[in-house]
């Protein structure tokens, strides 16, 4: 650990946060709320979601009646405590700021710093390099990332004095705010960009007044499950098996974590294969992704969370043109996506059937597809600028807090 320790200014000492901060785990014992427990409004319970590296986030948050919060032994959360994640999302911190009372799930930790330390200038530790170091030395999971409050007690922290924490504290105020608003900002172009795609897409096929069923015009067939007792493996055989996970945001499948069948398995379930040729959904848990298959996966076994949609003739209608039309909003109030208010379980191959789609001429189809990808490809672009500007950003930003907890800032 020696050689991420550098030389501190004088008055500076690395010093062991079991010095200077309690740690309170939450309540493991029969009082514990399980999620069975929660209700629509009460006292918050605090999950690694909740945390966004400053503060607490509200949206999402689960509660438990006063009752039950009250028979609590710990884990109770005040103004000022710090909140850090032990499980899964490693790292993940907040400072109680905006709650008055709430409860933490087993995931997390409350961290109250001594008067020698303080609070901001423990958070802004949390999310530096530094920290994530001794992450990676005390994590002690494999499968699952963990930390222990014990362990987290032996992280060492550039100690300053409390004048020379505040001064820090506020030039990091100052500096960061700054460039988290430039990150917003650009974010937000992102986001303008992609709205301003898919209003194209929809005024493009919102001029073509004739419309047909998929049905009519591709065969709707859904995937197959793996038979009882049988596994995915990583090991590379003729069998490539395509899962929603799989799927990406931009109509394709991601060969990195693709998984595969044996010859005996594919035997009994060889019907459920998908050809380049054909267009994929996701028609359970993330419902709507869709897109083509690389020539690598062509003859792939298809997940049963999915769908593939073989067109009956190709002069007739266009695979890519059908594709787009899956990115509309036409399709997603069709296809029920586009009510968020009640979970839809399922995309039933049925509804997906009976769709209509704007149809013309397979020409003019073609000439749709070709404006359409001009566009998408010059945001794309752009778009790629934008998020490379945010990328060097966050560098700018992981650079000077690495600085302030060297003395250099």
């Amino acid at each position: 650990m020696e050689q991420v320790l550098h030389k501190l200014p004088d008055g500076w000492s690395y010093t062991e946060l079991a010095s200077l901060c309690k740690f309170e785990n939450g309540d493991r014992g029969k009082n514990y709320p399980s999620r069975d427990a929660f209700v629509e409004s009460g006292i918050p319970v605090i999950n690694a979601g909740n945390l966004d590296g400053r503060k607490i986030v509200e949206a999402g948050l689960n509660y438990i009646t006063r009752e039950r919060y009250d028979i609590l032994g710990s884990g109770k959360i005040r103004q000022g405590d710090l909140l850090f994640c032990l499980r899964g999302s490693l790292g993940k911190c907040a400072i109680v700021s905006n709650l008055s009372e709430g409860a933490i799930a087993s995931s997390l930790v409350i961290v109250r710093p001594s008067e020698a330390l303080d609070p901001n200038y423990l958070l802004y530790y949390f999310n530096s390099s530094l920290c994530a170091t001794f992450i990676e030395r005390y994590n002690n999971g494999a499968a699952q990332p963990n930390l222990s409050a014990k362990s987290l007690s032996k992280f060492l922290i550039p100690l300053a004095s409390q004048n020379e924490q505040k001064r820090i504290v506020e030039k990091l105020d100052a500096l960061l705010t700054r460039i988290d608003t430039a990150i917003e900002h650009l974010q937000q172009s992102v986001t303008l960009k992609n709205s301003l795609f898919h209003s194209a897409l929809d005024g493009q096929f919102s001029t073509i007044t004739e419309r047909m069923t998929i049905e009519s015009l591709a065969e709707v067939k859904g995937g197959k499950r793996l038979p009882k007792g049988e596994k995915l493996s990583d090991e590379e055989t003729e069998h490539p098996y395509i899962r929603v996970a799989d799927f990406t945001d931009r109509g394709t499948i991601d060969l990195s974590g693709i998984k595969y069948i044996s010859k005996e398995i594919h035997e009994q379930i060889k019907r459920y294969v998908i050809s380049k040729d054909d267009l994929y959904i996701s028609i359970a848990g993330t419902i709507g992704k869709t897109g083509f298959v690389p020539p690598e996966l062509d003859g792939a076994n298809l997940t049963e969370n999915a769908a593939k949609l073989v067109i009956k003739d190709k002069q007739q209608l266009d695979l890519s043109y059908l594709y787009l039309f899956t990115l509309t909003s036409d399709f997603s109030a069709q296809a029920g996506l586009a009510t968020k208010t009640v979970a839809q379980p399922k995309l039933a191959l049925t509804r997906l059937s009976k769709i209509e789609i704007p149809m013309c001429s397979l020409e003019e189809q073609k000439s749709l597809v070709s404006t359409i990808e001009a566009l998408k490809s010059k945001i794309h672009d752009a778009e790629a600028v934008l998020l490379g500007k945010i990328e060097d950003l966050k560098s700018l930003k992981a650079s000077i807090l690495d600085s302030a907890f060297k003395g250099e800032l």
